[in-house]
């Protein structure tokens, strides 16, 4: 009976480390499942379908799917709507404006500092209290990091 009693607790105990080891692995995916996008682009194709889309008509995708660092400063749905029957040239030249070279997490966006676009031209900084505002357009999403850049969603378009 105490072989049988021992055998017993000894494979229950087996299952119990078992069951406790796939627990943490299990959490260990979950907690790395953010980190899983491995792009720029994957993150703006799973988050943002309409800039995705007017990305793609622009040519801009190659470039966010490379080893490079940027930051997109992503309009709103509704934003973009004006962009759709847009030529691709002329989408490229307003999306190229949202999109930093580097990478920026909102709390390296000093107030005053001019950046760089992709486009070629700057934006200034303003930082207030509670925001941040990139050419006058609060970011109302901030820090959402991926494997090559960050992407901050804003409230409206820059003006290129």
């Amino acid at each position: 009976m105490d072989l049988i009693y021992k055998s017993t607790l000894g494979k229950l105990s087996l299952v119990a480390v078992i069951f406790c080891c796939a627990l943490q692995a299990q959490a260990h995916t979950v907690a790395l499942a953010p980190q899983e996008r491995s792009t720029l682009l994957q993150f703006v194709v799973d988050t943002h379908p309409s800039l995705a889309n007017l990305l793609t008509k622009a040519g801009l995708t190659p470039i966010l799917s490379s080893d490079d660092a940027y930051t997109i400063l992503a309009p709103p749905d509704e934003s973009l709507k004006s962009l759709e029957n847009e030529s691709a040239q002329k989408i490229r030249t307003v999306l190229s404006g949202h999109i930093l070279k580097g990478k920026y997490l909102e709390t390296d966006l000093k107030d005053g500092a001019t950046v760089e676009t992709l486009a070629g031209t700057k934006v200034t900084i303003c930082r207030k209290k509670d925001y941040t505002l990139v050419d006058g357009i609060k970011i109302v999403k901030a820090n959402q990091a991926v494997k090559n850049g960050v992407v901050h969603d804003i409230n409206g378009l820059i003006k290129i």
